[in-house]
């Protein structure tokens, strides 16, 4: 929440909690019924957009989480506070607030009219708009909400996230995500008015949005220098995690979206931003004090890891009949994967304890593949490998879950 809440802070389906994506069953089952009866595919198509962005997004979580254990060129060295992960919680409220606008586009403004599946003419004015009017416009903007008023009724709110998450890039008040939709919006809606909007043009450009949204807060650097020294411009037409994480602990500096083009025209580039990008890539992984090698239980124990969803993870216990109905299918294939192949033990959460690093490593198998004949050898191979691993990385303590002491 920010220092001192502004008007339209709050989202509209605040209220509803964990039953806020009912806002969007309207446009679900209008869609279903579109194309039963005239095959209108349109609607039905932003649904799958709707699904396509909550999975890119938990993609780049399950990433980021998994780099962040690791260690390794990470950018902010320092752990996540439990009120942040309460905080971003809501981050998929803008999704839910961009399917919304996008549906009654279609419904009000083009009707029965079809856009066409692509159009070369409109992608090349999505970008050229983009690098154009919404970077430039992003950039005042942005600097505006640090002034002092704006600062302390909305954008305090993003930038109480010292130690960015993928996520971190989309929580914002509701007021705050207007300004950003009407910005971000200009590219679709030029196009829309020109007749050159099409699928492919709305589908690319939310997903470019969304990826370096996620790119930028995602605490840990994987632009390789090669890059940049095949394509020196591209210094100034994309930004990268280290230079983005520079604006969340120095405040008044690197304001640009994606292209820090704006920010070298007037003079608000952090000077550390080239020695920071150096230093985070040559980060390796911890070499962690303690490891403890634990393993999944039931079924649905793969949601309650932290690298999934934060939500499942924080109330295992509260959401066993949703895990069990609505997710039995993707569980029983995870399962079946598990089954079938060996994976290597990897770690999932790092913790420090003064001057001590501890590492949670998890063996991917259920308790049921440790009461399997098939199964035991397998995994006292995995454990042996384990253990020899945490030795030559130098481990001081290494602890065993209950099952894989009894299984070695």
């Amino acid at each position: 929440m920010a220092s001192r809440p502004g008007f339209l802070t709050d989202w509209p389906w605040t209220p509803l909690g964990s039953f806020k994506y009912i806002v969007l069953a309207p446009l679900v089952i209008d869609s279903i019924y579109s194309y039963v009866t005239t095959r209108d595919h349109e609607k039905l198509m932003i649904v799958a957009l709707t699904v396509w962005r909550i999975v890119h997004s938990q993609i780049w979580i399950s990433l980021s989480r998994y780099q962040t254990a690791k260690g390794t060129k990470r950018i902010v060295n320092k752990s996540i506070e439990f009120d942040q992960v309460d905080r971003e919680q809501t981050w998929d409220d803008q999704i839910i607030f961009n399917s919304l606008i996008l549906y009654l586009t279609k419904l009000y403004v083009l009707g029965t009219n079809n856009i066409p599946f692509w159009r070369t003419d409109g992608l090349i004015l999505v970008a050229l708009l983009h690098a154009g009017p919404v970077e430039f416009i992003y950039y005042w903007f942005h600097r505006a909400l640090h002034h002092h008023f704006l600062y302390s009724r909305y954008h305090s709110h993003h930038h109480s996230s010292i130690v960015t998450e993928p996520i971190t890039s989309v929580v914002h008040p509701f007021a705050e995500h207007i300004g950003y939709t009407l910005i971000l919006g200009l590219p679709l809606t030029t196009t829309l008015l020109c007749g050159t909007v099409s699928a492919v043009s709305i589908l690319v450009y939310a997903t470019y949005i969304d990826f370096m949204n996620n790119m930028g807060h995602c605490n840990f650097e994987l632009i390789p220098r090669s890059l940049f020294s095949i394509l020196p411009p591209l210094k100034f037409l994309c930004y990268t995690p280290s230079f983005h994480s520079l604006h969340h602990t120095q405040f008044r500096t690197n304001y640009s979206l994606f292209m820090p083009m704006y920010d070298y025209i007037y003079g608000t580039t952090d000077e550390s931003s080239d020695s920071l990008y150096e230093t985070s890539l040559e980060k390796e992984e911890d070499k962690p004090d303690v490891i403890h090698l634990t393993h999944l239980t039931s079924l649905d124990s793969i949601y309650h890891l932290r690298l999934g969803f934060a939500s499942l993870s924080l109330h295992p216990l509260s959401s066993q009949c949703y895990l069990f109905i609505m997710m039995k299918p993707f569980t029983q294939i995870i399962s079946f994967i598990l089954t079938s192949f060996s994976f290597p033990t990897f770690v999932f959460e790092r913790n420090r304890f003064r001057d001590l690093t501890l590492h949670s490593h998890l063996l991917p198998k259920f308790s049921s593949h440790y009461m399997s004949q098939q199964q035991k050898e397998c995994i006292n191979k995995m454990i042996e490998a384990a253990i020899l691993e945490a030795e030559k990385k130098g481990v001081k303590v290494m602890s065993l879950g209950l099952l894989n002491q009894a299984c070695n």
